[in-house]
């Protein structure tokens, strides 16, 4: 009854559910690009070469918005409101794991403090989102154009994930190895909780909507809870670590025909040594994904560097 692959397909083929998840994606990717725009411009002097690739970040998340949003409009879907309870971006931010959204607000300047916990809140955000993207891109061939889009905007988080990576590895070689450390597992432990927020509250709309029972909808639940309890304590350990994303598998049989991210794609330390930022080129791969449970929505995963990591891996 609980197959992984028949609950997404379930999920996915019913209009109300999908017409749920490509809201919240469109409207975390909206807010998002909005935000890492303004971020950009507040970037103190002293880290000014990151600004551009901010920047070019926050278009093309506002581009993906406009994507799914027409992604809805092919399917002849209206984009649903989407549940402040369910909204992990927002969550996340209360958590107070990254101050310079906060610091955006108000206008003032970043430190490089700042930046640093800017650039582990990008990275546990693009985790998740990579991962819940990548266990989608299978399962839409029912959904014209779908499976296209995703991809696509799986690439642009795989490739954010390699820039904040490699952004974090700078401040380590810096001599900055122990806020990194500590910035990373802050903002691994903070998204978990969001995630675990926000997962509950879509499984709760999405098991009203297709009718679940009362048993089924306690035992999703259940799986929430306990992937929670593992990213709290197994999870830690891998939550110190920077290391890099591994190719994605080869799409399933069925999957909408197109190259995939994992065709396109180089280690991410190549793609940033060789100059590329968010946007600045697709297929450029990056940080680490973790799996994500059916009607989780976009958003972040755990993965972090180690001292050890910072100053053993390639470059540092």
């Amino acid at each position: 009854m609980l197959r992984r692959r028949d609950l997404v397909r379930e999920v996915l083929d019913d209009d109300a559910s999908f017409r749920l998840l490509c809201s919240l994606a469109a409207a975390a990717q909206a807010r998002n690009g909005r935000e890492s725009r303004r971020i950009a411009a507040l970037v103190p002097q002293g880290r000014r070469e990151l600004a551009p690739a901010m920047a070019r970040y926050g278009e093309l998340q506002e581009r993906h918005a406009r994507l799914l949003a027409g992604l809805l409009a092919a399917c002849g879907l209206e984009p649903a409101e989407v549940p402040p309870e369910a909204d992990h971006a927002a969550l996340l931010e209360r958590r107070g794991s990254c101050p310079a959204h906060a610091r955006m607000r108000c206008g003032q300047p970043l430190s490089e403090r700042d930046v640093l916990a800017h650039l582990a809140h990008g990275h546990a955000a693009s985790t998740r989102a990579a991962a819940w993207l990548a266990r989608l891109a299978g399962h839409l061939s029912g959904r014209p154009g779908a499976g296209e889009a995703v991809r696509e905007v799986l690439r642009a988080e795989r490739e954010h994930l390699a820039w904040c990576r490699e952004g974090m590895l700078g401040f380590a070689r810096a001599g900055h190895v122990a806020a990194v450390e500590l910035v990373l597992r802050e903002n691994a432990l903070a998204e978990a909780r969001a995630h675990r927020d926000a997962a509950l509250a879509v499984l709760a709309r999405t098991g009203h909507l297709l009718g679940w029972s009362m048993a089924r909808s306690v035992v999703m639940e259940g799986g929430v809870q306990a992937r929670y309890a593992y990213e709290r304590l197994a999870g830690r350990r891998r939550a110190v670590r920077l290391d890099p994303l591994p190719p994605l598998p080869k799409p399933e049989p069925g999957a909408d025909a197109g190259p995939g991210p994992e065709h396109e794609s180089e280690p991410a330390r190549d793609a940033v040594r060789a100059g590329s930022g968010p946007g600045a080129r697709p297929g450029a791969e990056s940080g680490t994904e973790h799996g994500a449970e059916p009607g989780e929505g976009p958003g972040a995963g755990s993965r972090t560097p180690s001292g050890e990591a910072a100053t053993t891996s390639p470059g540092v």
